[in-house]
């Protein structure tokens, strides 16, 4: 039988030993895995758990990476403490425009909450004189942390899987107690969730807060792996790889998003090598064309992503077990 516990076990040891058995170019990819997959996990939980449609996840990713990256650039704080700084700056922001943006639902929340990520790109484009406009923001320190600094790609890949699987192993234990239980029952009907006592603005508040924070963390870690920010980074595109290893991986499941940031950044690797000859200029926007062209695909012949797949495959798998016990 299928046991999680040894699952993840396995999927630990594996990760650790990853780095003395593979290259440095698969190390960087797999770094970037588990950035962006930590942050697919956290907009797979508010769009299929929570059912609070928002598309500012960029967003806030963005912000935390600008507000950490421009106070250790101008020397205010040391790049740890700018994290937590820019984790509390965009805390505050996702609370005070939280509180009025949660009031909308399905389409008009996702309509404003893309506004609100088309405004905060074009903005920081145009605040060149602190955030580096469109050419971006350069010379950002590497992070270091009680003396350590990270340096290479291996340091930043044991730091971005470390994080992802907190961010992981923190938002399992959040869904299980007393405040997950809640937001799964408004999820399915606000007006039972509301008959039951249940407070449902305070509690879309507080998970829209909490996965915006996470995001910010992530983006300050990014900015300090990469050492350069740009607004475009975290724009429409960006938008798109999220939705796209949602769908993929499949949003019911905390640990599905993850799967499809593994799916979607070797894919997209698979392609730029492939394609390269003939579109010399792979940018963001190409790249936005294929995830489009998933999407449809999975949408039409596998609604549930992967992890809905392998739920299905493990409990056909149980119940025939089942079958041939008896």
């Amino acid at each position: 039988a299928f046991n999680p516990k040894v699952f993840w076990v396995i999927f630990g040891a594996a990760l650790i030993t990853l780095p003395f058995l593979a290259g440095s170019y698969v190390v960087s990819v797999m770094c970037f895995i588990a950035l962006f997959g930590g942050l697919a996990v956290g907009m797979g939980l508010l769009l299929e758990q929570a059912g609070i449609f928002s598309l500012a996840h960029p967003t806030w990713f963005g912000l935390g990476a600008y507000v950490s990256a421009i106070l250790a650039v101008r020397g205010l704080t040391p790049p740890w403490l700018g994290m937590i700084v820019g984790a509390c700056f965009v805390g505050l922001v996702s609370y005070l425009i939280g509180a009025p943006l949660l009031r909308l639902r399905g389409y008009y929340l996702a309509c404003a909450t893309f506004g609100l990520l088309l405004i905060a790109e074009i903005s920081l484009a145009q605040l060149g004189s602190i955030t580096g406009g469109h050419e971006g923001l350069m010379g950002i320190p590497p992070l270091s942390i009680g003396g350590f600094v990270f340096k290479k790609d291996v340091h930043y890949y044991y730091l971005s899987w470390a994080l992802c699987l907190a961010c992981l192993w923190f938002m399992h234990n959040f869904m299980n107690s007393r405040m997950g239980r809640a937001i799964r029952a408004f999820s399915d009907s606000e007006i039972a969730a509301k008959s039951m006592g249940i407070h449902v603005p305070r509690y879309k508040l507080k998970v829209f807060i909490l996965t915006a924070v996470m995001a910010s963390l992530i983006g300050s870690v990014y900015t300090f792996h990469l050492r350069f920010m740009q607004p475009s980074i975290f724009g429409f595109s960006l938008l798109v790889q999220l939705v796209t290893m949602i769908i993929i991986g499949g949003g019911k499941t905390l640990y599905g998003p993850l799967l499809g940031a593994f799916v979607v950044m070797w894919l997209k690797e698979v392609i730029h090598m492939y394609l390269r000859g003939i579109l010399p200029r792979m940018s963001a926007e190409v790249d936005a064309i294929f995830f489009g062209v998933i999407i449809i695909l999975i949408l039409i012949f596998m609604p549930g992503g992967l992890s809905g797949w392998m739920d299905r495959l493990f409990i056909w798998r149980r119940n025939a077990l089942d079958r041939t016990g008896e």
